[in-house]
Protein backbone atom coordinates (compact mmCIF):
# COMPACT_ATOMS: atom_id res chain seq x y z
CA UNK A 1 0.00 0.00 0.00
CA UNK A 2 1.32 3.42 -0.91
CA UNK A 3 2.40 5.68 1.98
CA UNK A 4 1.11 3.52 4.81
CA UNK A 5 0.45 0.07 6.17
CA UNK A 6 -2.38 -2.03 4.79
CA UNK A 7 -4.08 -2.56 8.17
CA UNK A 8 -4.27 1.17 8.90
CA UNK A 9 -7.76 2.41 9.83
CA UNK A 10 -9.32 4.57 7.12
CA UNK A 11 -12.32 6.86 7.50
CA UNK A 12 -14.64 7.23 4.53
CA UNK A 13 -16.46 10.52 4.01
CA UNK A 14 -19.64 10.98 2.03
CA UNK A 15 -19.62 14.32 0.23
CA UNK A 16 -22.64 15.86 -1.48
CA UNK A 17 -21.20 17.89 -4.35
CA UNK A 18 -23.24 20.79 -5.72
CA UNK A 19 -24.74 20.21 -9.14
CA UNK A 20 -23.00 21.32 -12.31
CA UNK A 21 -25.38 21.68 -15.27
CA UNK A 22 -22.49 21.91 -17.75
CA UNK A 23 -20.95 18.57 -16.78
CA UNK A 24 -22.65 15.54 -18.33
CA UNK A 25 -20.28 12.77 -17.26
CA UNK A 26 -20.10 10.82 -14.02
CA UNK A 27 -23.53 11.81 -12.75
CA UNK A 28 -23.06 15.57 -12.65
CA UNK A 29 -26.03 17.52 -13.89
CA UNK A 30 -28.58 14.72 -13.65
CA UNK A 31 -32.12 15.90 -13.08
CA UNK A 32 -33.94 14.23 -10.18
CA UNK A 33 -36.45 11.52 -10.98
CA UNK A 34 -39.87 13.13 -11.67
CA UNK A 35 -41.61 10.64 -9.34
CA UNK A 36 -39.17 11.36 -6.52
CA UNK A 37 -40.29 13.79 -3.82
CA UNK A 38 -38.02 16.79 -3.34
CA UNK A 39 -37.97 19.54 -0.73
CA UNK A 40 -38.28 22.38 -3.23
CA UNK A 41 -40.84 22.91 -5.96
CA UNK A 42 -38.42 24.11 -8.67
CA UNK A 43 -38.44 21.45 -11.41
CA UNK A 44 -35.22 22.66 -13.04
CA UNK A 45 -33.15 22.11 -9.89
CA UNK A 46 -30.40 19.57 -10.42
CA UNK A 47 -29.76 16.83 -7.88
CA UNK A 48 -26.59 17.00 -5.76
CA UNK A 49 -23.98 14.37 -6.56
CA UNK A 50 -22.85 11.99 -3.79
CA UNK A 51 -19.14 11.16 -3.74
CA UNK A 52 -17.20 8.89 -1.35
CA UNK A 53 -13.59 9.67 -0.45
CA UNK A 54 -11.08 8.66 2.21
CA UNK A 55 -9.52 12.15 2.31
CA UNK A 56 -10.63 15.03 4.48
CA UNK A 57 -13.02 17.43 2.77
CA UNK A 58 -14.40 20.68 4.06
CA UNK A 59 -16.89 23.19 2.70
CA UNK A 60 -16.61 26.00 5.22
CA UNK A 61 -15.17 28.52 2.80
CA UNK A 62 -14.97 28.84 -0.98
CA UNK A 63 -11.31 27.68 -1.08
CA UNK A 64 -12.26 24.41 0.62
CA UNK A 65 -15.13 23.86 -1.81
CA UNK A 66 -12.81 24.44 -4.79
CA UNK A 67 -10.27 21.96 -3.38
CA UNK A 68 -13.02 19.37 -2.92
CA UNK A 69 -14.26 19.94 -6.47
CA UNK A 70 -10.67 19.52 -7.75
CA UNK A 71 -10.32 16.18 -5.92
CA UNK A 72 -13.54 14.88 -7.46
CA UNK A 73 -12.47 15.97 -10.95
CA UNK A 74 -9.08 14.27 -10.54
CA UNK A 75 -10.77 11.04 -9.50
CA UNK A 76 -13.18 11.23 -12.45
CA UNK A 77 -10.25 11.58 -14.88
CA UNK A 78 -8.71 8.51 -13.31
CA UNK A 79 -11.78 6.48 -14.30
CA UNK A 80 -11.32 7.54 -17.92
CA UNK A 81 -7.65 6.56 -17.84
CA UNK A 82 -8.46 3.11 -16.43
CA UNK A 83 -11.08 2.59 -19.14
CA UNK A 84 -8.51 3.56 -21.78
CA UNK A 85 -6.07 0.95 -20.45
CA UNK A 86 -8.78 -1.72 -20.68
CA UNK A 87 -9.37 -0.78 -24.33
CA UNK A 88 -5.64 -0.75 -25.07
CA UNK A 89 -5.45 -4.34 -23.81
CA UNK A 90 -8.00 -5.29 -26.48
CA UNK A 91 -5.54 -4.09 -29.14
CA UNK A 92 -2.53 -5.88 -27.65
CA UNK A 93 -1.28 -9.16 -29.09
CA UNK A 94 -1.21 -12.10 -26.72
CA UNK A 95 2.30 -13.18 -25.78
CA UNK A 96 3.97 -15.53 -23.33
CA UNK A 97 7.35 -13.87 -23.68
CA UNK A 98 9.05 -12.76 -20.49
CA UNK A 99 11.40 -10.47 -22.42
CA UNK A 100 10.81 -6.84 -21.48
CA UNK A 101 11.56 -5.56 -24.97
CA UNK A 102 8.98 -7.84 -26.60
CA UNK A 103 6.29 -6.95 -24.08
CA UNK A 104 7.08 -3.22 -24.41
CA UNK A 105 6.86 -3.44 -28.21
CA UNK A 106 3.47 -5.19 -27.97
CA UNK A 107 2.18 -2.53 -25.57
CA UNK A 108 3.53 0.32 -27.71
CA UNK A 109 1.95 -1.12 -30.85
CA UNK A 110 -1.36 -1.59 -28.98
CA UNK A 111 -1.27 2.08 -27.92
CA UNK A 112 -0.58 3.08 -31.53
CA UNK A 113 -3.60 1.06 -32.76
CA UNK A 114 -5.78 2.43 -29.94
CA UNK A 115 -4.88 6.02 -30.86
CA UNK A 116 -5.50 5.29 -34.55
CA UNK A 117 -8.95 3.95 -33.64
CA UNK A 118 -9.74 7.08 -31.62
CA UNK A 119 -8.61 9.32 -34.48
CA UNK A 120 -10.61 7.41 -37.12
CA UNK A 121 -13.71 7.47 -34.92
CA UNK A 122 -13.30 11.21 -34.32
CA UNK A 123 -12.85 11.92 -38.04
CA UNK A 124 -15.92 9.84 -38.89
CA UNK A 125 -17.99 11.76 -36.34
CA UNK A 126 -16.73 15.12 -37.63
CA UNK A 127 -17.36 14.01 -41.23
CA UNK A 128 -20.98 13.17 -40.44
CA UNK A 129 -21.58 16.80 -39.38
CA UNK A 130 -23.39 15.65 -36.27
CA UNK A 131 -22.78 16.45 -32.64
CA UNK A 132 -19.76 14.73 -31.17
CA UNK A 133 -20.75 11.98 -28.76
CA UNK A 134 -18.64 10.09 -26.25
CA UNK A 135 -19.89 6.70 -27.45
CA UNK A 136 -17.84 5.66 -30.50
CA UNK A 137 -19.57 5.28 -33.87
CA UNK A 138 -16.91 2.77 -34.94
CA UNK A 139 -16.44 0.05 -32.35
CA UNK A 140 -12.99 -1.22 -31.42
CA UNK A 141 -13.91 -4.71 -32.69
CA UNK A 142 -14.94 -3.33 -36.07
CA UNK A 143 -11.73 -1.30 -36.37
CA UNK A 144 -9.57 -4.28 -35.37
CA UNK A 145 -11.27 -6.57 -37.88
CA UNK A 146 -10.82 -3.95 -40.63
CA UNK A 147 -7.10 -3.59 -39.83
CA UNK A 148 -6.74 -7.38 -39.71
CA UNK A 149 -8.37 -7.76 -43.16
CA UNK A 150 -6.17 -5.04 -44.65
CA UNK A 151 -2.96 -6.48 -43.17
CA UNK A 152 -3.88 -10.01 -44.24
CA UNK A 153 -4.46 -8.80 -47.79
CA UNK A 154 -1.16 -6.90 -47.68
CA UNK A 155 0.83 -9.93 -46.55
Amino acid sequence: MKDGVSNERVTTNLVGMPDDPDEEQYGFGEKPDPDEETDNDDEDTLAPVPFYTNTHVDDEIAVDRRQTRRKVEQYNRRGGIETAYKKIKEFAAWTTSKEFEVRLWHFGFAVLLYNAWLMVDFLVQVGLDKDFRSKPRITADRFRSYIQRRLTRLI
